[in-house]
């Protein structure tokens, strides 16, 4: 970093950003407002963000850093004090010997970085980000550390507290604050699930990130009781009642956020373990094309979607995007002229101009009862969570041969077998013919780290099972891998994208299906008709180097 007597409004005016006229309007709004002159002309319009980073870094050569690809470690905070990191917005991000990386938003408030300096005991080396994603890095950063403190309290008031001592679980603080941060911290994330595991000597927690349990604190085990009967009573259940399976749901405000926690425990040996369910982080709010179709594919998605009546069911196993895809399709259909009506176990996100019941089998509100009243609703679309039983499927069914669009899940492991399914479950074979317009069967697979992706030449084993076109390459067959680094948590994936198999029902599709006959077989002639597999899919994922060859055989080896 090059230093500078300059003022940030003068470095501004310099570099062309601003005129001299605007900078000295900002100064006068700037007065007794409390704000640095950066927030002043980023608040009013003045400049952009983009352009104040663009002009800091130039003049005053500092790296601009994308903290989206920068992990955080815990042990950082040390360095820096939380009330200056939240109040400054500065944050450490990287230590290096003597030196401290440290991400700012002002590189020339020289009184906070001496301030470091000093209380550190390290060089101060300055990189530039944005103001929200050093926010969010705090965020990150501090309830981490927030969190082992508060479990080591609560472990050591356990101690001295009788463990029955129900009053103590549910209102000591560091129980109260150990429980928020553990589900702020899974939240910024991106975990879909939070595991609290009671042992022998230590309870574990572990979140569920793209797809794999990673462990995220480990403490004494008599903490276990405490954190149970909190997570119970804001999710409205009985904390007295320790013998018997419970669920619960609470909605959990993270910041502006409102999270939606969806929580099951189980009595086990050592004690009631519990799983929490972040639907937020399902990414329910998606768009089609951040989905992953093929281009292939997307064409056959339209086809599917965009008939006026009928049934499309997608499949997959649990936690395979389901419900992200049928959100994505109801939000893209949702307009005042249509009347959409779902009916869901859970309703997993709200959704404005569209009606949503909530199915409640204690109450007799199953699946097959709300679809029943549903029809007598003037429905142009229905949406039913799953079809389960013989009952919802000969409801779904007729409901699509008589003028609905119906759109419902399935488990099945590729879109052919969602026929046999509907069979299996009672549905005559002319019924599933004049009623079926089309299935989406839907995996999950990791993709590489942008981080640390590394491109290889291909092995011949893995040339003989991916079969690749040199089209498809371009004549340089290279692979992808991701080597592992502290973005990734050393995995070498970072995040997931869905591959499909979709199978719109043709002429000589509906044949087969009046036909029954075998799953290979409408395989066969949805495959002459242009269907993408599952296989095909993800061979050519990996291809594209979008996922590497390892995840294609665990993914393989899971359809065989």
């Amino acid at each position: 970093m090059r230093y500078t007597t300059l003022k940030l409004g003068e470095i501004l005016v310099r570099s062309g950003v601003i005129s001299q006229e605007a900078m000295s309007k900002a100064l006068k709004e700037q007065k007794g407002s409390g704000k640095r002159i950066g927030e002043i002309l980023i608040e009013g319009g003045y400049i952009t963000e983009k352009q104040l980073i663009d002009s800091l870094s130039s003049q005053l050569d500092i790296e601009y850093v994308d903290l989206d690809n920068i992990k955080g470690d815990i042990y950082l905070s040390e360095y820096v004090p939380e009330s200056v990191a939240k109040s400054k917005h500065v944050v450490p991000i990287g230590k290096k010997g003597n030196t401290l990386k440290l991400a700012v938003t002002d590189p020339l408030d020289y009184n906070t970085i001496t301030d470091i300096g000093t209380y550190s005991k390290m060089k101060v080396d300055l990189v530039l980000a944005e103001r929200v994603k050093i926010d969010k890095r705090i965020h990150e950063l501090y309830v981490s550390k927030q969190a082992k403190e508060a479990a080591y309290e609560l472990a050591k008031a356990a101690e001295m507290i009788p463990k029955q001592s129900v009053d103590f679980q549910s209102s000591d603080q560091p129980i109260v604050r150990l429980v928020n941060m553990m589900i702020d911290q899974a939240v910024n994330l991106k975990a879909s699930d939070i595991h609290i595991e009671p042992g022998e000597e230590n309870m574990r927690v572990r979140f569920r990130i793209d797809g794999y349990l990673v462990q995220y604190l480990e403490t004494d085990v008599s903490i276990t009781p405490a954190v149970v009967s909190r997570i119970k009573f804001i999710g409205g259940m009985n904390i007295a009642e320790k013998r018997v399976p419970q669920d619960g749901r609470v909605n959990y405000k993270n910041g502006s956020q409102d999270i939606d926690l969806r929580i099951s425990t189980i009595p086990s040996v050592f004690g009631e373990k519990v799983v929490i369910r972040i639907a937020t982080a399902l990414d329910l709010n998606m768009k089609r094309d951040e989905i992953g179709f093929l281009p292939g594919n997307m064409r056959r998605f339209d086809t599917v979607i965009n008939r006026d009546h009928g049934i499309v069911l997608v499949t997959g196993p649990t936690g395979s995007g389901k419900s992200t895809t049928l959100y994505t399709v109801l939000r893209e259909k949702n307009n005042d002229d249509i009347n959409i009506v779902t009916v869901e176990n859970p309703v997993e996100t709200i959704i404005a101009g569209i009606t949503q019941v909530d199915v409640n089998v204690k109450a007799g509100l199953t699946f097959a009862t709300s679809l029943r009243s549903i029809l007598r609703q003037d429905p142009d679309i229905i949406m039913v969570g799953e079809i389960r039983d013989e009952e919802t499927a000969d409801l779904a069914t007729t409901a699509a041969v008589t003028g609905h669009l119906v759109f419902s899940t399935l488990h099945t492991y590729d879109a052919p077998s969602a026929v046999i399914r509907l069979f299996d479950l009672g549905v005559e074979p002319f019924l599933v013919s004049a009623a079926l317009v089309g299935v989406i069967s839907q995996r999950l697979i990791r993709k590489i780290c942008p981080e640390c992706k590394v491109s290889y030449l291909a092995s011949q084993e893995e040339l003989d099972v991916l079969k690749p076109k040199m089209d498809e390459v371009g004549g340089n067959i290279m692979l992808y891998k991701g080597e592992g680094c502290s973005y990734c948590n050393h995995t070498g994936y970072k995040g997931r994208t869905a591959i499909h198999e979709i199978m719109p029902v043709t002429p000589k599709i509906r044949k087969a299906i009046y036909d029954k006959v075998s799953v290979d077989e409408i395989k066969d002639v949805a495959i002459e008709e242009g269907m993408i597999t599952l296989f095909e899919n993800a061979r050519i994922r990996v291809l594209q180097g979008v996922t590497s060859y390892e995840e294609f055989l665990n993914f393989y080896s899971s359809i065989l």
